[in-house]
């Protein structure tokens, strides 16, 4: 400001000058000197670091997870030289008011009672519905019990068949996985305590008997392809287009019940659809999903010294036969 008032902005040092018009008139151009916002805070994204903290979290969660998608599963076998026989248990839908819970106690008492049987689980160990209210809330009214008890009592069963040796593997199931709409995971919290593989988004189990053979079983419980007129059709899809080593193919979910022996690749290979224990199902009949559930109960007969297999589509045969054997 000078003696007379007038203010005089410090424009800074003067760094050149450009054309403004077409009559050719210029216009200094300055560097200021003093910022506007000279504490502006600056932004400074590294994406080295923002990789390296993914990198870590993802590590961190894959060594806190209890699901796998291969594994290898060697029987503890009561009778190394003879026959092994495992239950097929998919869609128990457990503490569900339609579902047997009679035949559910008879399947695992005869499996942890019978020399060489085993377990196999496909999904949907229970019912589930009070933790997805928006999709199908009719469901909620077929389970009396909370979603939190439900998932404790099936994994006390289970962990008691766990610590007989009993459970080959455990596959994942879309009732449990309604869980994570409450940000919690079904199989760590409930089944985190299993010594027995959990594919928690399917795989394949390689079976490896001591006595030499060897069984690749593949297990999802629902995949693409299926079919009311042809259950199995899913099944063969798995095998062509994820497992196509697989012996044996294990699917639910659709609650139809289909065992299917057949060659394929030169071999012989079985697919199983495995019916399901919610055998009195209102809400599928009103969806036309189907008028009542498939049998359950379906059982493989495995050969330990040779690469045999035999499929059972009912329970109490199978185990008949297999004592027989014994």
């Amino acid at each position: 400001m000078d003696i007379h008032g007038t203010i005089y902005i410090d424009m800074g040092k003067e760094l050149g000058r450009i054309v403004i018009d077409g009559n050719g008139t210029e216009k200094p151009i300055f560097s200021h000197q003093l910022p506007s916002f000279p504490d502006k805070k600056k932004v400074n994204i590294d994406p080295q670091e923002i990789e390296k903290a993914v990198g870590l979290v993802r590590k961190i969660k894959e060594s806190a997870e209890v699901g796998q998608d291969t594994a290898t599963w060697i029987p503890q076998m009561d009778y190394e030289k003879r026959p092994m026989l495992f239950l097929f248990l998919t869609d128990p839908h457990y503490s569900s008011i339609r579902t047997d819970h009679e035949k559910l106690n008879m399947y695992l008492d005869t499996v942890k009672n019978t020399p060489n049987m085993f377990l196999v689980t496909g999904g949907d160990d229970v019912d589930n519905f009070n933790c997805n209210l928006g999709k199908a809330a009719s469901g909620v009214y077929e389970d009396p019990i909370e979603p939190g008890i439900q998932g404790q009592a099936w994994a006390k069963k289970m962990i008691d068949m766990d610590r007989k040796g009993k459970i080959g593997f455990m596959t994942f199931g879309n009732h449990t996985d309604w869980n994570y709409h409450g940000g919690q995971d079904w199989y760590e919290t409930f089944l985190g305590q299993i010594q027995a593989p959990i594919l928690t988004s399917g795989g394949l189990v390689r079976l490896n008997f001591r006595e030499g053979a060897k069984y690749d079983i593949a297990s999802t419980h629902r995949y693409w392809g299926v079919s009311k007129l042809n259950p199995t059709n899913a099944c063969k899809r798995y095998l062509e287009h994820e497992q196509p080593t697989a012996d044996i193919v294990l699917l639910g979910h659709t609650h139809q019940s289909e065992a299917l022996q057949f060659d394929r690749g030169g071999k012989d290979r079985i697919a199983i659809i495995g019916g399901t224990l919610k055998l009195d199902d209102e809400y599928a009949k009103k969806q036309g999903i189907g008028g009542r559930g498939g049998t359950p109960g379906m059982c493989v007969a495995l050969w330990p010294d040779h690469r045999e297999m035999q499929v059972y589509k009912n329970f109490e045969r199978g185990v008949e036969e297999h004592l027989r054997r014994l």
